[in-house]
């Protein structure tokens, strides 16, 4: 059985050439038979190149080069779609989110008034994003691995079953692990992470948002909206995805 090599990526938030420019360092070729982009999920809001972002992962995926998780911040998007405007309204003053209205519909936002249009114009230019934002699996497991955005519950036997939110919006550093299996998700960055622990290193420090591995997790998310990183995790896979 051929190894595939899988080339792991977690939020990206808008930075579209950050995403290009790591993958390229890291040696991802899409026209490798081998080669496999995963991303953790949180792929839009805070950066300014969304809709690149999506064309590129979506086409990714059309081509079987790609595979892709939702994270909390896709989420947003659903709400946008489904007219939940206070979630909106929300989202655009505490996470970056008019930037991606932005970005998909090609208008300023100028208040709450230009949400019906910007919709408008959003479902037409791009039809297929809330379905395949709805497509987006949870979590995936593969050989000793499990990929998720958030966090995993390993103290609870049934932690499949969680609800799509709460692997989307859990913290996997509060969590436990999953016994025999290595947890490896977004969400948390990595900077912060590092800064809760030793308070006394800068924040400039560029060894900071480099992933982290430990008690059976890893973690990779690089806060690339500050840090301009966008870390790329290489895993070799017996069970491809």
């Amino acid at each position: 059985m051929n190894e595939q090599k899988v080339f792991i990526v977690s939020d990206i938030h808008g930075h579209y050439h950050a995403l290009k420019r790591a993958l390229d360092e890291a040696g991802f070729d899409e026209e490798n038979d081998d080669h496999h982009l995963l991303g953790l999920g949180d792929y839009f809001d805070r950066g300014k190149e969304n809709k690149e972002v999506f064309e590129y992962l979506y086409r990714l995926e059309k081509k079987g080069k790609g595979t892709f998780l939702v994270g909390n911040h896709d989420l947003f998007l659903l709400e946008f779609f489904e007219g939940d405007d206070d979630r909106v309204l929300f989202n655009i003053d505490y996470n970056g989110f008019q930037t991606t209205l932005e970005s998909f519909s090609g208008i300023r936002y100028e208040g709450p008034k230009s949400l019906p249009l910007m919709r408008k114009l959003i479902l037409e230019a791009y039809p297929e994003l809330p379905g395949w934002i709805e497509s987006l699996p949870s979590f995936i497991e593969r050989d000793r691995y499990i990929f998720v955005h958030g966090g995993i519950d390993g103290s609870n036997p049934y932690w499949r079953q969680q609800n799509r939110r709460d692997f989307a919006w859990n913290y996997q550093s509060q969590l436990p692990g999953v016994k025999n299996k290595t947890i490896v998700s977004g969400h948390e960055r990595t900077p912060l992470i590092r800064l809760r622990e030793d308070s006394s290193r800068k924040f400039q420090d560029e060894t900071l948002s480099k992933p982290i591995e430990k008690d059976g997790k890893i973690f990779i998310d690089g806060y690339v909206e500050q840090t301009g990183r966008i870390n790329v995790l290489t895993i070799t896979l017996e069970d491809k995805l």
